[in-house]
């Protein structure tokens, strides 16, 4: 949907008092059992990719990476395959125990997202922030990876930093 329908829908919504949620992309239909229509709710990142076909990486690499993810962040873990684009690799999968899908993308200087199921409300408790941290750390790893890849470099160890391992 272009910016100006987009706006339109959304003109339209508020004009007839209908509730907009934050995470919302309208005219997207919001079932459970298709993941990547609730993981792809944020509309800044799937803009521009609908028209390249990712390519699928080989799948002694993709399992290598999930099981790098499950080392790190948490074990009950949904996948999705990791898309390479031309000038962008997309990554997402769902925590299962804590109903989060998360999406990592190298579109934005910051790509990594997290939605809850069906927009629940997600409480904010001790474990739960180690997790988003766990979930976020693991980006900024993935990211220097992945772009160094796209780039043809090598991935710089941040300082001061641990390195993740694994790669």
């Amino acid at each position: 949907m272009d910016s100006r329908k987009f706006l339109d829908k959304i003109r339209k919504m508020q004009e007839s008092g209908e509730r907009i949620g934050l995470t919302e992309n309208i005219g997207v239909k919001n079932e459970k059992s298709n993941l990547m229509e609730n993981v792809f709710k944020f509309p800044v990142i799937t803009e521009g990719i609908d028209d390249e076909e990712g390519q699928d990486i080989s799948p002694d690499e993709q399992r290598d990476e999930e099981n790098t993810f499950k080392d790190t962040v948490t074990q009950l873990v949904e996948f999705q395959p990791i898309k390479v684009f031309r000038q962008n690799v997309k990554w997402s999968g769902r925590l299962v125990r804590e109903g989060i899908s998360w999406v990592y993308t190298l579109e934005d200087s910051i790509g990594c997202y997290i939605s809850t199921d069906d927009d629940s409300v997600l409480q904010l408790t001790d474990d739960n922030l180690r997790l988003l941290q766990k979930i976020r750390a693991y980006y900024d790893t993935w990211q220097d990876e992945w772009s160094s890849r796209l780039t043809g470099g090598s991935p710089e160890p941040e300082e001061g930093g641990e390195e993740m391992g694994g790669f």
